[in-house]
């Protein structure tokens, strides 16, 4: 099965494999809940300061004044980026004491870090 389509030289709004037939493809879609919500998630991991946030936590649970004194910022502005993580579900939060502790949500996301990481990285190397 070949679905390569090329595009013909004489121009680019003319692709070769328009005028043949294609096989029909059957695709189960998410729910626009599903899209919508994954947006979110893409949404929140798009800053490296947040990323900056998800690789410590990748590696242990923290609370927002370590996370503060490591990265050198305010207790605001990192509970700030924590809020917008933990709206999109990615981090989780327990509360002990005075102290809220933050930690990767589960393996879903450790695994999406870990892969987006070791992607970016090996594209870089080329």
């Amino acid at each position: 099965m070949d679905y390569g389509c090329h595009m013909e030289t004489q121009g680019i709004d003319e692709i070769s494999c328009a005028n043949h037939p294609h096989e029909t493809h059957v695709h189960v879609l998410r729910s626009p809940r599903t899209l919508a919500d994954g947006a979110l998630l893409f949404q929140a991991l798009g800053s490296a300061e947040r990323l900056q946030l998800m690789e410590r936590l990748l590696e242990q649970e923290h609370c927002v004044s370590q996370l503060a004194q490591e990265l050198g910022e305010k207790v605001t502005t990192i509970s700030q980026r924590l809020q917008q993580l933990h709206r999109a579900r990615l981090v989780s939060k327990e509360r002990r004491g005075k102290h809220i502790y933050y930690a990767v949500a589960d393996h879903h996301v450790r695994d999406l870090l870990t892969s987006t990481f070791d992607h970016v990285e090996e594209e870089r190397l080329k």
